[in-house]
């Protein structure tokens, strides 16, 4: 089976049900619980830029991103649906906090081939009902055949919660999944200089961070390259741009989101009628970012990833390593 061109591609979608205090839909891609899109030209620009997605002549993999909580929006589950339909694209990855699952879905059910609908469902103490959420995560997974991974974020004081949801999980037959919290309060310099700590909460209280995300249940290797992407990707070879883009909320590509923070190589905009995507025959290349890559989207393109046989594998999710 043919690899497909992975594309993390994140919406102005803004509308969330969830008041998380380390949210990092923050500043200019802030979440609002007032309205879905700030803009009416932002829900126009994500039609058009899906539109674009479903209709590339080569077979794509995607995760649809949204600073919100995509089914909050209907525009979104509507294009979304639509991505799930078109021959040329493998799988669709939606990354939600799972709270209306159960009421979405089935409206989503005629419109979609939930077949190829992967799910990111973030557990979030405090903002939901951890029962419930488990429920709706095996609904997902047991009634439309959805690939589920319910994931939890690390942060300091929250171990014992990650144990419960990893507990329930496992229970239910689901994936389970393990990720650093980061600090959305931190100076996006953090991601910049060595004060990568003031970003990352759990390194700052717990220096054997990797055997701590082990203890939960989370991989080890995963968490290696998340610390090598935050801290030291500069002059590793890297795969993105070959077969990995990032689609940025205005329709910007990039080879990853760090290199669009960084406004280097940007390839052009899918919305400008005479684009064409032109991807990188070589696949490696030097990473010439000094620090700051903690997008797993991103990271796992790394050598250091690749080698631990964190990416190669055919599961329908840009997150989730099957390792």
């Amino acid at each position: 089976m043919s690899k497909p061109v992975k594309i993390w591609y994140v919406a102005g979608q803004r509308l969330c049900n969830f008041d998380c205090t380390y949210c990092v839909s923050v500043g200019d891609w802030a979440k609002s619980r007032r309205y879905d899109w700030r803009d009416p030209a932002d829900k126009d620009r994500f039609v058009s830029i899906v539109e674009w997605i479903g209709s590339r002549p080569f077979e794509v993999a995607v995760r649809l991103g949204s600073l919100g909580e995509p089914f909050a929006s209907q525009t979104f589950l509507a294009q979304a649906g639509w991505l799930t339909r078109q021959r040329s694209v493998r799988y669709v990855e939606l990354v939600s906090n799972g709270s209306l699952l159960m009421r979405r879905l089935p409206k989503m059910e005629p419109l979609a081939n939930l077949g190829k609908l992967s799910l990111w469902l973030t557990y979030h103490d405090g903002q939901t009902n951890l029962d419930k959420f488990i429920a709706a995560a095996a609904f997902a997974q047991e009634e439309y055949g959805c690939f589920v991974v319910v994931n939890a974020l690390l942060f300091p004081g929250g171990t014992d919660a990650i144990r419960r949801v990893r507990d329930a999980a496992r229970d239910a037959g689901l994936r389970f999944n393990v990720d650093l919290g980061y600090d959305p309060t931190a100076p996006s310099v953090a991601f910049e200089s060595d004060g990568i700590t003031a970003a990352v909460p759990m390194i700052r209280s717990e220096p054997d961070v990797v055997s701590a995300v082990e203890e939960l249940g989370g991989d080890a290797a995963l968490t290696r390259a998340a610390l090598v992407g935050l801290t030291s990707p500069q002059g590793r070879a890297c795969r993105a741009g070959h077969d990995y883009v990032f689609i940025d909320i205005h329709g910007q590509v990039h080879r990853c989101s760090r290199y669009a923070v960084l406004e280097r190589d940007c390839y052009g905009n899918v919305l400008d009628p005479d684009f064409e995507l032109d991807l990188r025959p070589q696949e490696w290349v030097p990473c010439a970012a000094a620090r700051g890559c903690c997008n797993k989207e991103d990271f796992l393109n790394l050598d250091v990833a690749v080698t631990v046989g964190l990416r190669g594998g055919q599961v329908p999710s840009l997150g989730w390593t099957d390792a």
